[in-house]
């Protein structure tokens, strides 16, 4: 499906800036962004909270005043925050990259190592309208999120990154998996896909790690659902199943170009809801946890804005 593209003129933005980002030094990015969009003409306010809370409380507040552009200094997680601001609204998140995977920003096409550029994609007013996807714990509040949930040994490992103080950037992925790998084991999930529709499916089996996605890549540009269309409506359901550890150590290199799902142990499909649930298992999503299963997944067709540079085309665009 073609991504339907809007042009908006940017007069304001509220520069979300996560401090702990990409080793504390996003300071420094935050200024050099921020700089580059006053040069454009841009009234720029930075939004900085001492908690993840009161960051997305700052944000909601910034997309309920009518800002035009809501940008993110900072991770994956600091864009989840800002999805989750933005979500059903018509103002655009903008990522500035200052993070450990930054695996949202490369699906968006966002320059990575150059917060000038970056800035100039915010500035240039190109909006892309985007499904978001939504996971429901049992008995708590949904949660929205912009790129990949996922279950199993890749929510492990993500746990496992996110208490690391050593390394950077994406080889703090590939160590955590090392680490968490050779004592992972299968769990029995049970996954009940598209409740209530006509193709409605039960699945119990056992299962390594699983993703359910909107975009394409978790982990620092693992590609983990290379075929992701981030406005069809679905998700895409990539799981793999019992397979011997040395087979599958073999082949994990081929997350990187999305091969391994091409492999026979390995699941994809295609859905707009599905239910996981599985002992000892706890969900993460956008690198951050959302809760341990059972939890309920689902697509938010339309409901994202992101800003993208130029460069994409689009069958449908206005001023």
């Amino acid at each position: 499906m073609s991504a339907k593209l809007i042009d908006r003129e940017i007069r304001t933005v509220a520069l979300l800036v996560n401090p702990a980002a990409g080793g504390g030094r996003v300071g420094a990015v935050a200024d050099r962004a921020e700089a580059r969009l006053r040069g454009h003409g841009i009234t720029v306010t930075r939004l900085i909270g001492t908690s993840a809370q009161e960051s997305l409380e700052l944000a909601r507040a910034a997309v309920a005043d009518g800002v035009d552009a809501l940008a993110v200094c900072g991770g994956d997680g600091m864009v989840s925050l800002a999805v989750k601001a933005q979500a059903h609204s018509e103002v655009p998140v903008g990522i500035i990259p200052a993070g450990t995977g930054n695996d949202l920003a490369r699906d968006y096409g966002i320059p990575l190592g150059d917060p000038e550029a970056a800035a100039d994609v915010v500035a240039g007013g190109r909006v892309e309208c985007v499904d978001l996807g939504q996971a429901t714990p049992d008995g708590d509040e949904p949660q929205v999120f912009g790129s990949i949930l996922c279950a199993g040994l890749d929510s492990k490992v993500n746990r496992r990154v996110n208490e690391m103080r050593v390394l950077g950037g994406p080889l703090r992925y590939v160590l955590a998996s090392v680490i968490e790998f050779p004592l992972y084991r299968p769990r029995r999930f049970r996954m009940t896909f598209d409740a209530g529709l006509p193709t409605e499916e039960v699945v119990e089996t056992e299962v390594l790690l699983s993703a359910f996605a909107i975009t394409r890549s978790y982990g620092g540009d693992m590609k983990i659902a290379p075929d992701a269309d981030r406005s069809d409506g679905l998700l895409d359901v990539v799981y793999v199943g019992r397979i011997p550890k040395l087979r599958f150590a073999w082949h994990f290199p081929k997350i990187y170009s999305g091969r391994h799902v091409d492999l026979d142990r390995v699941v994809t499909r295609r859905c707009r809801t599905v239910r996981l649930e599985a002992p000892d298992v706890e969900a993460f999503a956008d690198g951050d946890s959302v809760a341990p299963l059972p939890v309920t997944v689902e697509v938010l067709p339309g409901a994202g804005r992101f800003l993208v540079p130029r460069s994409l085309q689009s069958h449908e665009s206005h001023q």
